[in-house]
């Protein structure tokens, strides 16, 4: 993690299993990260640094993913819905935005369905209504890349992993070690640990939406990198059109990992959306 602010963790105990959690600012809005397949809480360094000094922010590890214990109970959209409100729960915190990315956009769709009055924003990146349309939505680079990162040496797999990832532009800009800092295993854990992997992959195939109804009242910003190969930015789009007053932005040179390739626009965009979604509560009193 940058300088600049300090990161407290705590445990939390779920069902057999057990979440690591960590926290970090003291004021200001009230901020919850939900990370994708495969991914540890720390791939959200850029905004966590970004935020906390006038923001509380909260992130964890996933059951059975980098500091959290070993996987023993359930691995569904819901279950993992159910883990966020109990992070709320151990924080303190009857409100707070909600923030996610790839399937944790789709995890977090889930918390406002399961506790919309807790959600005062939501801010959903690289995702899509519903988990099972990501598979079928893959563009034509998507299946091949994903078979290279199961095949031959680690090396080669982390490398087909960075170029699912990332788009062109940020594979020609970053050299090999700053492309392992933000594709390699220490802050993914999609190659290292492949049985939750497959359990994710298995929740979001089992998952088909759900209603919307309660998101419709709940501000909702979706940010999509324009070259985005996991999921497609027009899963994005109909999330868009699923949400009434949702806005939209697709990022230029940006693929499925915009949170690390342009973090600088995503912490402003998500700072612009938290202050409107404040301004709109207070107006509504």
């Amino acid at each position: 993690m940058s300088e600049g602010f300090r990161a407290e963790g705590l445990r939390l105990r779920r069902e057999q299993d057990e979440l690591a959690v960590w926290c970090a600012g003291s004021q200001g809005p009230r901020v919850l990260l939900v990370q994708g397949t495969g991914t540890v809480g720390a791939s959200w360094q850029a905004q966590v640094a970004g935020l906390a000094g006038d923001h509380q922010v909260v992130w964890f590890d996933h059951r059975g993913i980098g500091a959290s214990g070993q996987l023993r109970g359930q691995v569904s959209v819901e279950a993992m819905a159910g883990d966020c409100v109990a992070v709320l729960d151990a924080m303190g915190w009857q409100t707070a935005h909600v923030v996610g990315h790839s399937l944790g956009g789709i995890v977090a769709q889930e918390v406002a369905r399961q506790e919309p009055r807790r959600v005062l924003s939501l801010g959903l990146i690289s995702t899509a209504w519903a988990g099972r349309s990501v598979f079928f939505g893959m563009g034509p680079r998507g299946p091949g890349l994903s078979l290279r990162m199961k095949i031959g040496p680690e090396a080669a797999r982390w490398r087909a992993f960075a170029a699912m990832a990332l788009s062109r532009a940020s594979l020609a800009r970053l050299g090999e070690t700053r492309r392992s800092r933000c594709c390699g295993p220490r802050s993914v854990s999609l190659l290292a640990t492949p049985p939750i992997v497959r359990r994710h992959v298995a929740a979001l195939l089992r998952h088909r939406g759900g209603s919307m109804a309660a998101l419709e009242t709940i501000p909702t910003l979706i940010l999509t990198g324009a070259e985005d190969l996991i999921v497609d930015t027009r899963l994005s789009e109909v999330l868009a059109r699923k949400i009434p007053g949702a806005r939209l932005e697709r990022a230029a040179g940006a693929g499925h990992a915009i949170v690390l390739e342009l973090p600088e626009l995503v912490n402003t965009r998500l700072r612009e959306h938290f202050a409107a979604a404040e301004v709109r509560l207070a107006i509504r009193g």
